[in-house]
């Protein structure tokens, strides 16, 4: 836009409300502009009666909910209803929430009730506890401030919705959007914001002093308020709305509203006049290979994720309506999707999304029905299946992903080592016991002798993985009598440990075992470590055999 073709506009700062900046009505606007509000360094003793009768009608149109009489206490909210409730995930978060909250409370009783109620007398005292209580053990609170809620750093520690009762919103509607209230401040400091604040909840408005002038007026020392400022132009006679929405592009209107506005100022967005027309464009196979990325498999994980990841993340945030259990669904569906095919990274994604969420201490229970839906015994085995035979070590994704079980893996590990068959399952699920297992030796030792042979065979390997002397005894414990297979464990752990008179005698004793390959095993055992006790056993076993021979 060049001087020739609309006046040059040049602006300069002033503070007005922040409705004026945005061109918005206010039904709160329309009361009478001759009417001025209580002065701002003298908040707390300016209110009259009639002021307080104006505000109860104004809150509660049939005036029930709130007796008259002296000196009895009188709940916060019109009809008795608690009008916020505290939020909060963290110890901090909640003891600022309900800081704020006692501030709401005090502001409201005391333009409802006489200053000598009881009733504001305990407002203001619960005010001053809690304010302090926050301030003295965490330090300054800071709070940035939104439509419906106040955040201190990521929580929300403040939310009310309803337009006309919400602290933040009225705050933020005159510009107010961060307000830092130092651990030194001083008790009249507070009394003096908190009278600031109820002259909002009173619904009076006027031209010039809006709370941001207020708010600067009361020359706070120890809470501190950023706010945005308003700007206009200098030239009273240029058309601010013909300059910025002319015939020109949008470029041309944007740059005539952003040019000289303050930093941060909230200013609509221009209003896109100009047409673009259509036309063929050939695409490069570089882009093109991007668009056939997008719809192929190959991306349908990482959508999967992503969806999930701002389907929790609108779940865990207080502001927003949905409610965490509603994701459940959608949470089991790709969780099956990722599990049957395998999909670690996807899954230990989610699983580090579900766990670094700040969701509230009440979701709980959902949150970790949430983690069991990525973790529980149908995912792992779905997962374990999905290998291939051959498998020569346990991903370590796998290993990380059954870690992040919210109760003891162990009992699932065994269950599916139970209930496989396939090699490559239950060579995975031993690696895991051994990992998972190591302190609890004495529950797999004790599982041994209620399982199945083979099950008991695979338990036997697991507890010499972890302890092999302990395998080693527990094999000698079990007897000749013992299946085949388990013997056999057992003589292959009794390989690669020491050797022992215990040993010796088990070996010898296994001479004696109807099986062949049991015998030929100890005998090859007993050889190598040169058992010189173990000939005459040795010998008598060959008579033994030979004189059967000769009776046949």
């Amino acid at each position: 836009m060049t001087n020739g073709d609309s006046p040059r506009l040049n602006f300069k700062e002033e503070k007005i409300p922040l409705k004026n900046a945005f061109h918005e009505s206010d039904p709160e606007t329309h009361s009478d502009p001759n009417a001025s509000a209580p002065r701002s360094d003298d908040i707390l003793s300016s209110a009259d009666a009639s002021h307080r009768k104006d505000t109860r009608e104004e809150l509660d149109p049939n005036g029930a909910a709130f007796p008259q009489t002296k000196n009895q206490p009188i709940p916060p909210g019109s009809n008795g209803e608690e009008i916020e409730e505290e939020v909060g995930i963290t110890d901090s978060g909640r003891k600022a929430s309900g800081a704020l909250v006692a501030l709401g409370r005090a502001a409201r009783s005391f333009l409802l009730y006489e200053p000598d109620n009881q009733a504001v007398t305990s407002f203001l005292q619960d005010l001053r506890d809690k304010f302090y209580g926050f301030l003295d053990q965490y330090g300054e609170m800071v709070l940035d401030i939104r439509p419906w809620e106040m955040v201190m750093g990521s929580e929300v520690v403040y939310l009310n919705r309803d337009r006309d009762r919400s602290l933040s919103f009225r705050l933020f509607r005159d510009g107010v959007r961060k307000v830092t209230i130092t651990p030194d401040v001083e008790w009249n400091e507070l009394t003096k914001f908190l009278g600031i604040i109820s002259i909002q909840y009173s619904g009076i408005r006027q031209q010039e002093d809006d709370i941001v002038v207020m708010l600067w007026k009361a020359g706070f020392k120890h809470i501190v308020v950023e706010s945005l400022e308003g700007f206009v132009p200098e030239d009273d006679d240029v058309d601010v709305d013909t300059t910025i929405y002319s015939d020109g592009d949008a470029a041309d209107s944007a740059l005539a509203l952003y040019a000289a506005a303050p930093e941060g100022f909230d200013i609509p967005w221009p209003e896109y006049n100009e047409r673009a027309s259509l036309r063929y464009v050939e695409m490069d196979s570089e882009r093109l290979q991007k668009l056939d990325e997008e719809v192929s498999n190959l991306a349908l994980p990482a959508q999967c994720v992503g969806l999930l990841k701002e389907i929790l993340e609108m779940a865990a945030n207080p502001v927003e309506p949905m409610k965490l259990e509603e994701a459940i669904p959608m949470v089991q569906e790709v969780s099956n999707f990722l599990s049957a095919e395998g999909l670690l990274s996807s899954l230990l994604e989610v699983m580090h999304i579900l766990q670094t969420l700040p969701f509230n201490q009440r979701d709980e229970e959902h949150w970790v029905e949430l983690l069991r839906a990525f973790s529980d015994i149908n995912v792992l085995v779905r997962v374990i299946r999905s290998f291939p035979a051959g498998l020569q070590e346990v991903p370590p994704q796998l290993i990380e992903l059954v870690e992040m079980v919210p109760e003891d893996p162990v009992p699932i590990l065994l269950e599916i080592l139970n209930n496989e068959r396939t090699r490559t399952a239950r060579w995975v699920t031993r690696n895991l016991l051994v990992r998972m297992g190591s302190d609890k030796l004495d529950h797999l030792v004790k599982t041994i002798d209620q399982s199945e042979d083979s099950v008991a065979a695979d338990l036997l390997r697991v507890v010499s993985d972890i302890d092999l002397d302990r395998g080693i005894g527990v094999g000698i414990d079990m007897g000749i009598e013992a299946d085949v297979e388990l013997q056999l464990v057992a003589l292959s752990l009794m390989e690669r440990g020491p050797y022992s008179k215990r040993v010796s005698r088990y070996l010898i004793n296994l001479l004696e075992s109807s099986r062949m390959e049991v015998r030929m095993h100890a005998l090859k055992l007993l050889l190598l470590n040169k058992a010189a006790s173990a000939f005459s056993n040795i010998t008598r076993r060959l008579e033994h055999d030979a004189a059967g021979n000769e009776m046949d």
